[in-house]
């Protein structure tokens, strides 16, 4: 893709079983990897290609040398799925969450004969004050040095998080890892997403395939349900079964269940 290689894990079933679903591609949160989706793309994968994507700039790929905006990360990953071949012919469904929510949205109006099936997680629509809070108190690294010495001072807290979140060492130590990779381009994706938030609305009411909004007590559940309002070219499905921030890992299958339902509901 215009960044340079695009990484991606890529879990499908044994014979020709997998030409009989319409695949399905992940977008992680920021600043993380597809890592945070290892055991959910194995439980989807038992049925389907399952691909999630490293977003460009993060875990193993290339990415950008300046701040992009979601439109280029969503541009450069379009250029990636067209290159494993997917397309008008060979559609795609996707999930995304948190960033990964906008990038998806993006890629869905872009894309609209690739993208056919929308889920989404993690929505973050807040008010003005409340976004201008977060951009300003956004730091980003400015060397190797200032960065470990933020991951120092901030690992007891994350150790205890992912602790009560139910995610299982080694997979939490990977995706902390993982955040580490871009060093001083490591909130790229953070501020990209924070400066797309006034037009998400707006980009989300332009949708027209069907969507799912699947709830995470992660801080952004209600936001997630209250999306539902912004689909007005097409039916929003929200779905609520108790996932707390750690169901991608402690809750995986029940996960890989409800976007299966969803993506071979009938249309």
């Amino acid at each position: 893709m215009r960044y340079g290689q695009l990484h991606y894990s890529i879990v499908a079933p044994a014979g020709s079983v997998a030409d009989k679903k319409t695949p399905i591609v992940l977008f992680h949160q920021s600043p993380n990897s597809s890592v945070e989706f290892d055991a959910l793309v194995v439980e989807l994968g038992k049925d389907r290609v399952a691909i999630a994507i490293d977003t460009p700039g993060y875990g193993g790929s290339d990415g950008p040398d300046e701040i992009p905006t979601i439109e280029d990360y969503a541009g450069a990953i379009a250029e990636g799925l067209k290159g494993l071949g997917y397309g008008p012919n060979r559609p795609v469904d996707v999930f995304g969450y948190h960033t990964g929510s906008k990038i998806a949205v993006e890629l869905a109006l872009s894309e609209p004969k690739m993208v056919r099936r929308v889920a989404l997680s993690g929505i973050y629509v807040v008010s003005e004050e409340r976004l201008q809070k977060a951009l300003s108190t956004l730091v980003h690294p400015r060397s190797s040095e200032d960065l470990f010495d933020r991951f120092c001072t901030s690992l007891p807290r994350y150790k205890e998080m992912y602790k009560a979140r139910g995610v299982p060492d080694p997979a939490w130590g990977r995706i902390r890892i993982d955040s580490m990779r871009s060093i001083t381009r490591q909130e790229f994706g953070h501020e990209a997403a924070l400066r797309y938030t006034p037009r998400f609305p707006d980009r989300m009411s332009k949708v027209t395939q069907p969507v799912l909004l699947l709830v995470l007590d992660d801080g952004l559940a209600q936001e997630t349900r209250d999306a539902k309002s912004f689909f007005t070219k097409t039916k929003a499905t929200v779905v609520d079964h108790g996932f707390d921030a750690g169901a991608f890992f402690n809750r995986a299958g029940d996960v890989a269940d409800a976007l299966r339902k969803f993506q071979d509901a009938p249309k």
